[in-house]
């Protein structure tokens, strides 16, 4: 595990993680924005193998979050999360009749980024008058193109010899 560490953010990883990245992204994308010690209690109760490996990274993170910048670890967020993909170990079921049969063990490389407290994301802000509290800016939805859902049905035709 190789940990970086910028100003604003403690940036841990983890390699060769004996998961797939798009099963492990599933288990990521449930914590980012969450405080860290929140996104811990979250994995301990979900049922996903991903889970274990994560949970031991976020605590690695926030550890060196503490030490390195002396940081309060109850206010600590994630910022990002992601898995990429790793080795791919090829390996052999025994089949009957002497085949072998393939399958591969796919590994993923994680990486998550902590933020610390003291640096905060600016929003933009709507100004109104003097009395009334100032209220973040909400940005307009895009435009959705839609899509048509039917189906085209083909008919089967009776051409037998």
């Amino acid at each position: 595990m190789v940990n970086k560490i910028t100003k604003q953010l403690v940036i841990a990883k983890a390699s060769h993680v004996l998961s797939s990245p798009r099963k492990t992204n599933l288990v990521l994308k449930a914590i980012v924005g969450r405080p860290a010690l929140l996104a811990i209690k979250q994995l301990t109760v979900n049922t996903k193998r991903a889970g274990k490996p994560i949970i031991q990274l976020i605590q690695q993170a926030v550890g060196n979050a503490v030490s390195q910048f002396q940081a309060s670890p109850d206010s600590l967020i994630i910022d990002s999360a992601f898995a990429t993909k790793g080795r791919v170990l090829k390996r052999a079921h025994i089949g009957g009749r002497g085949r072998t049969k393939p399958y591969e063990r796919t590994t993923s490389h994680l990486t998550l980024s902590v933020r610390i407290p003291s640096t905060k994301v600016s929003t933009p802000v709507i100004a109104r008058s003097k009395g009334d509290a100032a209220i973040p800016a909400i940005e307009e939805p895009k435009s959705v193109k839609k899509v048509s859902t039917t189906k085209k049905v083909i008919k089967p035709t009776n051409k037998s010899k």
